[in-house]
């Protein structure tokens, strides 16, 4: 999976291709303070008001803030709207579920 992953990688960078065409990478928008668009994720690990934490290929994202809700939730991308107040990132070596 590794090597498929370093291939598409190195194609897109030779054909100056933007990274975001990598499946395997997750993209965060963040839209004006209240929603919060995450592309890519692998599954949902925690939600309630105040956190949501989404499993990424590279780790987790935790998202905080209050009045969180998930909206438009699909497989793999999912708009959090509320005041959101920090996005953080864990990668695979620091948060021990790989």
């Amino acid at each position: 999976m590794k090597k498929k992953h370093k291939i598409m990688h190195r194609v897109l960078r030779a054909l100056e291709l933007p990274q975001d065409l990598d499946p395997h990478l997750i993209a965060i928008r963040w839209i004006g303070g209240e929603d919060l668009l995450i592309e890519q994720h692998r599954g949902i690990l925690r939600y309630d008001s105040e956190t949501v934490r989404f499993l990424c290929e590279q780790g987790i994202v935790a998202v905080s803030g209050s009045g969180l809700t998930l909206d438009r939730l699909t497989e793999t991308r999912a708009l959090i709207r509320g005041d959101i107040r920090s996005v953080c990132f864990e990668d695979k070596s620091s948060c021990g579920i790989f």
